[in-house]
């Protein structure tokens, strides 16, 4: 039924964090592919994991654009549907059943986006630990009081973890391989299964898309929108980001102008509104 996608690297602090999560969430028709980049697998890993979580060590050094590893894993994937899912990204207990019910209803080029609340360092310590599952109370806490718990000014479910059918995904080229690192590349992909759904340009022509709006049109006019449809069409349709710190990564801060100006011209194929 479905694929999850998960590029990984140099994340310790999350990984034991998300791997318990996704023990406690999965579903005998979900794969979870974890692709290993540079590194290999800790040693716990096969003692946590489960069985339908599979490591893909890759030989590659950081900097290869996430979006490459979706490509892969969409590539690889054997289900119908497949979900970029973070590494800091938890799912509650009840998050895949409830998905799969969504994805058994969808129409014809039909894509969701299923946001993140950002939970703060306090709650994420209390709340998302290593030893404890996301029960569906703890879920429904966070939700509940976001004035306390969450990390960004923005309350709602935000950012991006698409989830398409496989075919639709590749027919579409997938992430443009212009991308490094990341940064921007989530954009892109959703700006593609968007155009997709509609069949029409999805940022709309009050105001010209330049290089200067265009991650901030992507955000407000496809990203946060989607996942707000689904979370209020199914308030479990969310999923919590576990605080971290800010990334040190030079190649993350080296590629965001470089990845703002690919997205920007991916757009301009499909004409500028």
């Amino acid at each position: 039924m479905l694929t999850t996608i998960t590029p990984y690297w140099n994340r310790p602090d999350q990984l034991l964090t998300w791997v318990r999560a996704i023990k406690s969430a999965t579903l005998p028709s979900i794969r979870h592919l974890v692709y290993f980049v540079g590194e290999t697998p800790p040693s716990w890993w096969a003692d946590e994991a489960a069985e339908n979580v599979v490591a893909m060590c890759r030989t590659e050094r950081p900097g290869m654009s996430i979006g490459h590893y979706h490509n892969l894993g969409a590539e690889q994937a054997n289900t119908e549907w497949i979900m970029k899912l973070d590494v800091d990204a938890l799912p509650h207990e009840g998050f895949f059943s409830a998905l799969i019910q969504h994805l058994d209803l969808a129409k014809q080029r039909e894509w969701f986006n299923i946001g993140m609340v950002y939970i703060n360092s306090v709650w994420s310590e209390t709340n998302l630990g290593r030893s404890q599952k996301i029960t569906q109370q703890v879920y429904s806490h966070l939700l509940q009081n976001p004035n306390a718990c969450s990390a960004n000014s923005y309350r709602y479910p935000a950012a991006s973890n698409f989830v398409c059918r496989r075919k639709d995904y590749l027919d579409l080229g997938g992430c443009d391989p212009g991308f490094r690192g990341y940064g921007w590349e989530d954009y892109q992909q959703l700006f593609m299964l968007e155009l997709h759904q509609r069949q029409a340009h999805p940022l709309s022509s009050y105001l010209p898309v330049t290089l200067l709006n265009v991650t901030q049109r992507c955000r407000d006019e496809i990203s946060r929108p989607k996942a707000l449809e689904i979370w209020k069409k199914d308030w479990r349709m969310c999923l919590l980001h576990r605080h971290h710190k800010g990334s040190s990564d030079i190649t993350y801060k080296a590629s965001q102008h470089a990845n703002r100006i690919v997205l920007f011209n991916y757009i301009k194929r499909y004409g500028i509104n």
